[in-house]
């Protein structure tokens, strides 16, 4: 049994949450940078495979949130609806509109439709996938609560394990050995991994060993990653062994992240832990806007003279990520305080 948390532990706990958030969200953003800058390609590769730990960090704290939770089936589905699908519907229909033109030639039933087709069979803009496995981890949410409140922690590292074998070592044994596994444990699959990982680790009284071998799994993984991307290491024509969030070498670095973050997410001053919560609050709006804002960037610049593959890779990308950054995050607070919007973001 544990102890009730104190009120101090509490805000600790929200510091090191909103914290991960803050970073994730900015990496996401930096993952999206095209065709900014010029010059280095090991600038391009290095902020790329950092960015390649952004929604992986958020997987993660998506599972220590839910999954430290218990409440009644419906209440978790009602909650999701209002705070999952009506942005999903909504952000769908604007990106399908967006790319498809849809209604270019006026609104009609049958276009609509067709629409709502092209939304069921994937996301109608490349960042949008992740409302596809993150609903389909939901809808697992309240087995997964059920075995957790049930669970020893072997139980739940026998879990974890099972998802490193059928998941990143089975992609690494399938391309590189003559081995096909042919049983059916593809069940374990997906990101299931990554919500039980962030439950796991996100209880854990991180001690100082911890915290270093975090880091040198970071490393690890990060300089393995970059190899891969900046030396186009083989399978170019198969992502998953490599160069996916579920890869091995991602994988490990990703979670040496999130234990440094967390670390230091827990010890971070007032101030930095204020404007976490406030970048926190925003994230999920961020995420959903931003690819819209690099486009609003691009032609604002275009429009002033300059090219957007001038300069140097390894000052303009991040430039060009934080002023997407902070100016999704003004976009969203606006849309924040309008009451009929406020539900999309």
């Amino acid at each position: 049994m544990t102890s009730p948390l104190t009120q101090t532990q509490k805000e600790t706990a929200l510091s090191w949450v909103d914290f991960i958030r803050f970073i994730g969200s900015f990496l996401v953003v930096l993952a999206h940078i095209q065709n900014w800058g010029a010059g280095s390609k090991w600038a391009q590769d290095f902020y790329y495979v950092l960015s390649r730990i952004g929604v992986p960090l958020f997987f993660l704290i998506s599972g220590y949130l839910l999954l430290s939770k218990q409440e009644a089936l419906w209440t978790f589905f009602k909650k999701r609806a209002s705070r999952i699908i009506i942005p999903f519907l909504v952000w769908s229909i604007i990106y399908d509109v967006q790319n498809s033109q849809a209604f270019e030639n006026g609104v009609s039933l049958e276009g609509i439709l067709k629409m709502f087709i092209r939304i069921f069979r994937g996301p109608r803009e490349a960042h949008l996938w992740f409302f596809y496995f993150l609903i389909g981890l939901y809808l697992i949410t309240p087995i997964l609560r059920v075995f957790i409140s049930k669970a020893s922690n072997s139980d739940i590292l026998y879990y974890i394990a099972l998802w490193f074998l059928v998941v990143p070592l089975l992609f690494i044994v399938e391309e590189f050995t003559p081995i096909k596994n042919g049983f059916e444990i593809h069940y374990t699959g997906g990101y299931v991994g990554y919500f039980l990982l962030g439950y796991y680790l996100g209880r854990l009284d991180l001690k100082p060993p911890l915290f270093w071998s975090a880091l040198g799994l970071f490393i690890t993984g990060f300089l393995f990653t970059f190899a891969v991307f900046y030396f186009d290491l083989p399978p170019q024509k198969n992502e998953l062994v490599f160069r996916s969030y579920p890869s091995l070498n991602i994988t490990l670095m990703s979670l040496g992240a999130f234990i440094l973050i967390k670390t230091i997410g827990e010890k971070i001053s007032p101030q930095l832990a204020q404007l976490s919560r406030e970048a926190g609050r925003a994230s999920f709006g961020i995420y959903l806007i931003h690819p819209i804002i690099f486009t609003w960037m691009a032609l604002g610049w275009n429009a002033l003279g300059f090219q957007t593959n001038s300069g140097s890779s390894i000052f303009v990308i991040p430039l060009a990520a934080l002023v997407n950054f902070l100016l999704s995050w003004l976009i969203i607070l606006v849309i924040s305080k309008i009451p009929i919007l406020r539900a999309i973001v």
